[in-house]
């Protein structure tokens, strides 16, 4: 087949193949002097000033954190939502699914949702309020605070790592200026 019926019927795109395998080339940036093994970067994009606002400094800096913490917990089968609520259900016995909700700024539905998987292993307990029966108290169960305990090891795990990117003086220095935010 001629190499421009080939290429058309590849969708514009031209592949290499290897031995009738199908295989395609390596991309530029993955092939290395002699095929040995090193990986060639691909030259370092301009961002054309979007590091000088925060919006995007701050977006990039929470998904370096939430990929490093979804790292962390990854065998545990748990999400930073899920770590975040159980940990103001321990500090807040009987509380309200609404004033989770509100506390982290989830939709409520959302929240629902987490606490059903949450309630399905038996990590919380939802009792239904005797005051406003359309409202239920949460609590953290023994297995749920047992958990919490594995999760919280694997979080200074994740919360060294970040000091280590931005020293201890620099996580201190982060939060505080980030404080304002928390409302």
């Amino acid at each position: 087949m001629k190499p421009d019926i080939a290429q058309r019927r590849a969708g514009g795109k031209r592949r290499t193949r290897v031995a009738g395998l199908g295989a395609r080339r390596k991309p530029a940036r993955l092939r290395a002097a002699g095929e040995a093994g090193a990986v060639m970067r691909a030259p370092k994009v301009d961002l054309g000033g979007l590091d000088q606002f925060t919006g995007y400094v701050v977006r990039r800096a929470q998904v370096w954190i939430f990929q490093d913490f979804k790292r962390a917990l990854k065998d545990l089968d748990v999400t930073p939502a899920q770590f975040s609520v159980l940990k103001i259900i321990a500090a807040n016995p009987g509380i309200a699914q609404a004033r989770v909700a509100e506390a982290l700024s989830i939709e409520r539905a959302r929240l629902v949702q987490m606490l059903d998987r949450l309630e399905a292993p038996g990590l919380i307990s939802r009792i239904r309020s005797a005051i406003d029966r359309r409202s239920h108290a949460l609590h953290l169960t023994g297995e749920g605070a047992r958990m919490l305990e594995r999760l919280e090891e694997r979080i200074e795990e994740h919360e060294r790592n970040v000091v280590e990117r931005l020293g201890a003086k620099g996580k201190s220095e982060l939060l505080r200026l980030l404080g304002p935010f928390l409302l």
